[in-house]
């Protein structure tokens, strides 16, 4: 017997240990079965766990376990991510809290050393976390990208890349972090909106005119200015092309050129052109040959300006230069401004374009295969409204900048001879008296060796001074092999063999360019398949008002505080049910709330079930052959359920498979069936009823595991010997499967109506505050007789579920007086009140909620009337208010229909 109360967290700790000594999660690599597999996003070393973890490692764990109950083998593969710049950001901040130092003071090798022995001691912490979820991860055997295997796997892809002249190094426009003293690719920057201001400056004409106004988001940068570019359509400026204008403050003349590349609306229809420090300016500066001035140095500071803003701090020289180009009267006015800005995805810091020299791989003859992939739906997208936006951006896609300036990563496996690059080479003395290379130029003759381990000597001249490659490679390098290096790859394993390619990616749509299309693209180079076939994608989990979740905004939702409070199932449940494909999740804690009280609901209807199984000893196996309608319609329901689930698990719509569940669940069989059918457990009818409920039960018990793991398995436990079923574990059992020999349509319409007039008896209880267990009367009347066929036949139902001590049932029959009203389908209903309620009490209070609902109607209509709240208010706001508005309108209808009947 189950104990009287759900302790979810005893259950919990005493069913992960088991799971896990129990190698249940384990890869079986049984070659009888069709394997289904799961790669997880490895989540980075410094990671503690968050909302987004929760929600994308439950889809991912619902699915593994399910296609493991479907007979499949499946494996779902662990492993970590030793993300750099946000390792290396969290190991510095620990460095200076603890030590007072910056890694410059430790060096580099130290610094890495210190990073891996962080790593040895609490790098998997997060998986321990995980193990908390009950999330379907055999903890024994984790991957980490920077282990050997898979540092193996990156200098494989290096060298083949470079071998294809794939790889290359070359100067162009990067992005820039001044904070992470690091380049980014151009899916690795965030665009943040920003309350500027827009600057209009007079650039005078080099004949003594007064030249052009341009207006500009970064005065700093004039100092750079390569050109003033116009529209050529645009006729306020058709006589000025091919003039030169003087750069304020710098005295520089340069000319004004015609590019279709200006939208004349944006500010005065002319634009600074400065190649070096933004990339629409640098495609303009390639169409024209203008030259491309650097301002702005790898710190943020200024150089190549006047001597006044020398050495300056980007944003001190706006400043500066914006007061000096009032004071010479250049300055024509400034407004303010709205605009993107590029910030680091990692540190939020602006990022700044910089002309650098770093290493690239070409992308167009990566991307082909992919975009060939998507286009006949070989890969495939859920939702499908992704594949678009992922063609979009493949078609369109740049040179992936793959250096990195940092310590902490796979080191670029490039080694130089000092004699053969000496005028390539820049050194510089550390903090130690250590020679380090910190810059290496192609331009000026550096001459690479592609080598994992470092080379004996140099193959051009002999020699044994050699040194490595400063930068290390992008995080999302290693991540972009991980579906094939996860097995061994290159090595031809029996994993490779057997579980590759994977069968879907589940993960975030965030990052569906930053590392899903990086997959495919890598995936197709080098095994010639696509290394999963489907693409899951998830909405991003955000509070309740749609916010992003922050520590600063101080609305983060900590997931172990919840299961601590709640209950893990009850934490995964409430994820599940608003997990509609791709479509943000705004989270409340309200939401756990309603899981928890779904898991206790499961509970307490077994602990009922089995209370009364005194007396029937199992196994009991599910009857087929039933006449009881409410028998008939369980099954009917039962079965459909299972069928709808099974759908929402292979069309990977999890959302329908939690809801269809829950529904049945607490609805159909406990609030319906067990309501109809504990009136027989006393009679001869007993062992029938009892057997289609532990069996019911149970089957919904496994089609429920893969959602709520912890709950199922302590339940089922107590079951199996009245299913007669051996095996312990849920997860090694058969998912139930849909069963057309339970389908009895023709009950399920009868229910329907007989579920029908209960609700409407009901809902006038609720509106005229019956108590609920007041047996009362009522008459059901309609036109025509046979629409009362079904009431008359199921009449014990409708008075047993709907408590009704005298039930009339008549054609054609007069409203009695003092009567309360309501219509289902054909059918009318009507309640006689006497006796029940107080009328003048009631018509008080009902005239009470008439006022409230007016002014609520009044106040909603008042604010969507003001122009101001519809232009400036926030979208969520705006549609909160209209459902605000909606719910009073409703109100006041029913309250409205309520007075009339006491009327």
């Amino acid at each position: 017997m189950l104990p009287k109360a759900y302790e979810p967290q005893e259950v919990e700790q005493k069913l992960a240990d088991k799971w896990q000594q129990a190698k249940l999660f384990a890869a079986k690599a049984d070659k009888t079965k069709k394997p289904f597999v799961i790669v997880i996003p490895p989540p980075n070393i410094t990671g503690a766990l968050h909302m987004g973890h929760a929600s994308t490692n439950t889809l991912q764990d619902v699915l593994i376990r399910a296609h493991r109950m479907f007979g499949e083998d499946a494996y779902w593969v662990p492993g970590t991510d030793h993300g750099g710049i946000a390792t290396q950001n969290v190991i510095e901040k620990k460095l200076s809290k603890e030590q007072h130092k910056s890694r410059h003071d430790l060096g580099r090798e130290e610094f890495v050393k210190t990073v891996w022995e962080w790593y040895n001691e609490c790098g998997n912490a997060i998986y321990t976390q995980f193990r908390k979820m009950g999330w379907a991860l055999d903890l024994s055997d984790i991957r980490f990208t920077m282990d050997e295997k898979r540092a193996k796997a990156v200098y494989e892809c290096f060298k083949e890349w470079w071998d294809k002249k794939y790889i290359y190094r070359g100067k162009r426009l990067i992005n820039w972090c001044v904070r992470c003293s690091t380049a980014l690719s151009d899916i690795e920057v965030e665009h943040e909106q920003h309350a500027g201001k827009l600057w209009h400056l007079r650039y005078k004409g080099e004949d003594g005119s007064d030249g052009i106004v341009i207006a500009t988001t970064r005065p700093e940068t004039i100092y750079a200015d390569a050109a003033i570019a116009v529209n050529p359509k645009d006729k306020r400026f058709a006589n000025m092309i091919g003039k030169k204008v003087i750069i304020p403050l710098a005295n520089r003349a340069i000319p004004i050129i015609a590019d279709e590349a200006v939208e004349m609306e944006f500010g005065t229809g002319a634009l600074k052109i400065t190649p070096a420090h933004d990339a629409t300016d640098y495609e303009v500066g390639k169409r024209h040959n203008l030259p491309i001035l650097t301002v702005i140095n790898d710190k943020g500071k200024m150089i190549n300006c006047p001597e006044k803003y020398l050495g300056m701090d980007r944003d001190v020289c706006r400043k500066e230069t914006v007061k000096d180009l009032d004071a010479a009267g250049l300055l024509v006015k400034e407004e303010k401004y709205t605009n993107n800005v590029s910030t680091c995805y990692r540190c939020h810091s602006t990022i700044e374009p910089f002309m650098s020299e770093q290493w690239f791989v070409k992308m167009d003859k990566l991307a082909a295969p992919a975009i060939q992939a998507a286009e006949t739906g070989e890969l495939a997208f859920h939702p499908a409204n992704w594949k678009n936006p992922f063609l979009n951006w493949l078609k369109n896609i740049q040179d992936w900048c793959i250096s990195r300036q940092i310590w902490w990563g796979h080191r670029i496996p490039v080694w130089y001879c000092r004699h053969c690059s000496e005028k390539g080479l820049t050194f510089a003395t550390d903090q130690q008296g250590r020679e380090q290379l910190t810059k290496v130029s192609f331009e000026d003759g550096a001459e690479p060796i592609v080598s994992f381990e470092k080379p004996e000597k140099c193959p051009h001249c002999g020699g044994h001074d050699l040194v490595q490659d400063p930068d290390v490679l992008d995080t999302w390098f290693s991540s972009a092999l991980w579906p094939m290096s996860v097995f061994g790859w290159p090595e031809k394993t029996a994993d490779m063999e057997h579980f590759y390619p994977t069968s879907v990616m589940v993960t975030g749509y965030e990052i569906l360019y930053l590392w899903v299309a990086r997959m495919v693209m890598t995936g197709l180079d080098f095994t010639g398949k696509l290394p999963f076939k489907d693409v899951y994608l998830n909405g991003i989990v955000r509070d309740k008002s749609g916010q992003k979740m922050s520590k600063s905004k101080g609305n983060v939702i900590d997931p172990l505080d919840m299961t601590a409070k709640y209950g893990t199932d009850a934490v995964r449940f409430s994820l599940l049910m608003q997990a509609v494909p791709s479509k943000d999740i705004p989270y409340a804690e309200e939401s756990i709330t309603g899981a928890r009280n779904f898991c206790n609901k499961l509970y307490n209807a077994s602990r009922f079930i089995l209370m009364n199984m005194e007396g029937i000893n199992g196994p009991l196996t599910m009857p087929k052959n039933v006449t009881e309608l409410a028998d008939k319609w369980i099954l009917d329901r039962f079965t459909n359920a299972i069928k709808t689930a099974c759908e929402g698990i292979e069309k990977y719509n999890l959302a329908l498979t939690a809801n269809t569940l829950y529904h049945f669940l607490w609805g159909d069989f406990c609030d319906w069936y067990i309501e109809l059918a504990k009136q027989r457990f006393q009679t001869a009818e007993k062992e029938h009823v009892m057997a289609l409920c532990v069996n019911i039960l149970y089957g919904t018990l496994k089609a429920l595991h893969p959602l709520i793991p912890f709950v199922t398995e302590e339940i089922a436990a107590s079951l199996r010997p009245y299913v007669g079923e051996k095996e312990e574990f849920l997860l090694n059992q058969s998912y139930p499967t849909f069963d057309s020999s339970l389908c009895h349509p023709d009950a399920v319409q009868k229910m329907d109506v007989i579920q029908g007039v209960t609700r409407v008896i009901r809902t006038i209880r609720s509106q005229f505050n019956v108590p609920p267990g007041l047996k009362i009367s009522a008459v059901v009347t309609a036109k025509d007789a046979d629409d009362l066929a079904i009431v008359r036949e199921q009449a014990a139902y409708i008075k047993l579920m709907a408590k009704i001590e005298n039930l009339s049932i008549q054609v054609n029959a007069a409203k009695p007086k003092q009567t309360a009203t309501a219509v289902f389908e054909n059918l009318t209903v009507y309640v006689p009140l006497t006796g029940l309620i107080d009328f003048d009490k009631e018509r008080k209070r009902l005239e009470k909620e008439l006022a409230q609902a007016k002014a609520n109607i009044a106040s909603r209509q008042a604010r969507l009337s003001q122009e101001n709240f519809i232009k400036h208010a926030p979208a969520e706001q705006i549609q909160k208010t209209k459902d605000e508005l909606a719910a009073a309108e409703l109100a006041l209808a029913q309250v409205t229909a309520s007075l009339e009947d006491l009327n």
